[in-house]
C-alpha cells in the first residue's frame, strides 16, 4: 500500500522587521521664501524678504535623518533633524533696519539664515493590521533660527543714516528657538509587503501672551524593502511656518516656506 504524498504546506509569508528604524540621506530645499523682521528696543525694524531684498538664495541641500521606535503595533515615538542655510550678498537700494542698525541704500550687505530643525513625535496607531496604518500623533517641533547681517555702510539709533550720521562697518546677528507643538495623522499603506507609501499632515496653531505661531506640514513618500533591514525611497514634503514673538527688549517675526525633495536609505531592525 502505498503512503499517499504529503502535503505542500503554504509559504509562509516573509516577516520584515518594523521595531526600530533609522533613515537617512539626501535632503534638497527649493522655492524657498522667507521674510523676517527684528525690532530693537525702539520697537522700529523692516520686514526683509529674503530673496527678493538681500538677493538670498532659496535653494539648499544637507543630509537629513530620522528614526522611529515602536513599543508595539500602537504606541511608536520618533526623531528628526535637518540644518538649512542660505546665503545673499547685495548692494541695497533702501535703507534697512534690523535690531536698531540701518544698513545704508548703496552699501553692500552679505547675509545668512541659518535654519536648524528639530522634530519629536509621538504615533498612536488606532487601526493597524499587515495592509494598512492609520495613526494620531503628536509632536514638538524646535526651529532654532540664526539671521545674520553685516555692511560696509551702517549707522546706529535711528531708522535712516541721514546727514551727519557716522557710516561704519557693522554687523547684526540675532538667534531666536521657536517651540512649535503640533498635532497630524498619518497613513502607511502597503501596496505589497515590500512597497510602502507614506502620507502625513501636520498642523499647529496657538496666540498666547506675546506669541502667535502656525505651521503646516505635508509629507508623501514611497519606499521599497530591498532586503529584510534595509530600504530605498523618496519623499516630497512642504513645510510652512508663520511665526510672531514680542518680547519686552525685541520683536521677531518670520514667515517661512519651503518644499523639500528628500532621497534617502533606510535600516529596520
Amino acid at each position: 500500500m502505498k503512503t499517499p504524498p504529503a502535503e505542500a504546506k503554504p509559504a509562509s509569508t516573509e516577516e520584515l522587521p518594523d521595531r526600530f528604524m533609522i533613515r537617512g540621506g539626501w535632503n534638497f530645499v527649493f522655492n524657498a521664501d522667507t521674510a523676517f523682521s527684528i525690532n530693537g528696543s525702539r520697537g522700529i525694524g523692516t520686514t526683509i524678504d529674503f530673496s527678493k531684498d538681500l538677493k538670498g538664495e532659496r535653494e539648499d541641500s544637507m543630509w537629513r535623518i530620522d528614526t522611529l521606535y515602536r513599543f508595539n503595533p500602537r504606541h511608536s515615538v520618533g526623531f528628526s533633524y535637518y540644518d538649512v542655510t542660505r546665503a545673499g550678498v547685495r548692494t541695497l537700494d533702501r535703507d534697512i533696519t534690523v535690531n536698531d542698525t540701518t544698513f545704508a541704500a548703496n552699501g553692500t550687505v552679505s547675509s545668512e539664515l541659518d535654519f536648524k530643525m528639530y522634530r519629536f513625535i509621538y504615533n498612536y496607531s488606532f487601526y493597524h493590521n499587515e495592509k494598512v496604518e492609520l495613526a494620531g500623533s503628536f509632536g514638538m517641533y524646535f526651529a532654532n533660527i540664526n539671521a545674520s547681517l553685516s555692511s560696509n555702510l551702517a549707522c546706529t539709533g535711528g531708522t535712516i543714516c541721514g546727514p551727519g550720521a557716522t557710516l561704519t562697518p557693522r554687523a547684526e546677528s540675532e538667534t531666536f528657538t521657536l517651540p512649535l507643538p503640533s498635532i497630524g495623522f498619518l497613513v502607511n499603506y502597503h501596496f505589497t509587503p515590500r512597497l510602502k507609501g507614506t502620507a502625513r499632515f501636520d498642523w499647529f496653531y496657538i496666540e498666547i501672551n506675546q506669541f502667535k505661531g502656525a505651521m503646516t506640514e505635508v509629507y508623501l513618500g514611497l519606499e521599497y524593502r530591498l532586503f529584510k533591514h534595509f530600504a530605498l525611497g523618496g519623499a516630497f514634503d512642504r513645510l510652512s511656518v508663520d511665526v510672531d514673538i514680542d518680547q519686552k527688549s525685541k520683536e521677531f517675526s518670520v514667515e517661512n516656506d519651503w518644499n523639500t525633495l528628500y532621497l534617502y536609505g533606510s535600516l529596520y531592525f
